[in-house]
């Protein structure tokens, strides 16, 4: 039985990486992280110290690609041509009229095809040494170790591959968490404070990730650089259907006012003037 650890290089995927290399949970057989070619620097930095610091333990850190274009290019191109070339959606708000309200969402497809489907194929390749096409086993024969916390523990899944068994120990599930409880994600940020002071783990996602909550957005606003890219690509995403044809009805925007990135408030409800009146009520949902 082979243990793999499905790599995000964010606060879940990184404390598992940590554990693994203290003893704390079985040691990995290899970590693997889906690159799709649109991470801010800070986590391709952090991804570079996660890998020495396994490679310290025996621990071989690999990173795939779904392909070479990446998510950001390959959706580009895709909504850029007259015949729609096909490439796996990512999950944009939609408008039937440009600075109408938001009407809706176009479906999520990116992470299983970016990030599921490519770490699927390296096991196949190259740890169970499969050709394409060729049936994989029955049995289980890969631990697949996931990084969700309990926090967001409707994310669990049992793996579609039947090779493949899903194990997320902050939920016991599959293995025993060290201390035998659940963990939500406030408290793996405690450990690795703790444990790790020296490192700072940033959240894995996309640049222009359409979930980004406001305080994210302002957090990709202070790097210049990314978030030019941000909105640039947030502008180009929305076809101008009088000068161009293409085969989109919709106008696609990653920011849930509906508006362009660029004209968004993204002031706190503090810097807008409006306080909180209830800052000493907390009802510990959150998980930050």
């Amino acid at each position: 039985m082979k243990h793999i650890l499905s790599m995000g290089a964010g606060v879940q995927s990184t404390c598992l990486l940590l554990w693994s290399c203290m003893g704390l949970i079985p040691k990995f057989d290899l970590a693997i992280f889906a690159d799709v070619g649109f991470e801010p620097k800070k986590v391709m930095t952090h991804l570079e110290w996660c890998k020495i610091e396994a490679e310290k333990h025996g621990i071989p850190l690999v990173v795939v690609k779904h392909t070479e274009g990446g998510l950001k290019n390959d959706t580009l191109n895709a909504l850029s041509s007259e015949d729609g070339g096909r490439v796996a959606g990512m999950p944009f708000f939609t408008s039937s009229i440009e600075g109408e309200k938001v009407s809706g969402m176009t479906m999520r497809q990116c992470t299983s095809e970016y990030k599921i489907s490519p770490i699927n194929k390296y096991i196949r390749r190259e740890v169970l040494g499969l050709k394409p096409r060729q049936r994989a086993p029955k049995e289980k024969v890969i631990f697949q170790y996931m990084g969700i916390s309990f926090d967001e523990a409707t994310r669990a899944k049992n793996s579609r591959e039947k090779y493949i068994e899903n194990v997320f120990p902050f939920l016991n599930w599959g293995i025993d968490s060290p201390d035998g409880k659940v963990w939500r994600r406030y408290q793996i940020v405690n450990w690795l404070e703790e444990n790790y002071p020296e490192i700072q783990v940033p959240r894995s996602s996309c640049i222009a990730c359409p979930y980004h909550s406001n305080e994210e957005w302002r957090s990709i606003k202070d790097n210049a650089e990314e978030w030019e890219e941000a909105c640039q690509f947030d502008e180009m995403i929305r076809i101008d259907k009088r000068k161009k044809k293409t085969k989109m009805t919709q106008f696609l925007y990653v920011h849930r006012s509906g508006k362009p990135l660029r004209e968004v408030d993204l002031r706190s409800e503090e810097e807008k003037g409006q306080g909180n009146l209830w800052d000493n009520e907390c009802e510990g949902m959150c998980g930050m």
